[in-house]
């Protein structure tokens, strides 16, 4: 590997000069997906399926949507400071404005979830379906 020279270090002092050489950039250790093999591919999707409808707990509850549950819960009592932009994002993707990388009815679906059932912890709490209406506005607008 050739090293290359990005500049030279002067010293006032009389010491001879040193060279200052240029960090090489690593490689990215996966490419965009679009080069993946089908292998890999099949592999991702395992991977993003096991991780949306696995159990940290050993329970049934996977773990996608514990985590939605305990966000609404710390959202409710206004004890931990929180990620808004991961809070706004969590409440879009239950009421499914949009679907992330998996459809929150699909991560229901495989786990016997009914998925009205935070949906509806949203729309009966007001401090929820508050924090709804807001997203709902910024991401579609309103007509008036």
């Amino acid at each position: 590997m050739q090293i290359e020279i990005a500049a030279w270090q002067l010293d006032m002092f009389d010491a001879p000069p040193a060279p200052i050489a240029r960090v090489q950039a690593k490689p990215d250790p996966l490419p965009d997906p679009h080069l993946w093999s089908e292998a890999v591919k099949d592999k991702m999707v395992d991977a993003l399926i096991s991780l949306a409808t696995d159990s940290r707990r050993g329970d049934n509850m996977p773990e996608s949507l514990m985590d939605c549950a305990v966000l609404f819960s710390e959202r409710l009592k206004n004890r931990k400071k929180m990620e808004l932009e991961d809070y706004r994002a969590t409440l879009g993707w239950v009421m499914e404005f949009w679907n992330g990388a998996l459809p929150y009815r699909f991560v229901c679906q495989i786990n016997g979830v009914d998925p009205e059932i935070l949906q509806d912890v949203i729309l009966s709490n007001p401090l929820l379906r508050r924090d709804l209406e807001e997203v709902r506005r910024e991401c579609f607008g309103t007509l008036l």
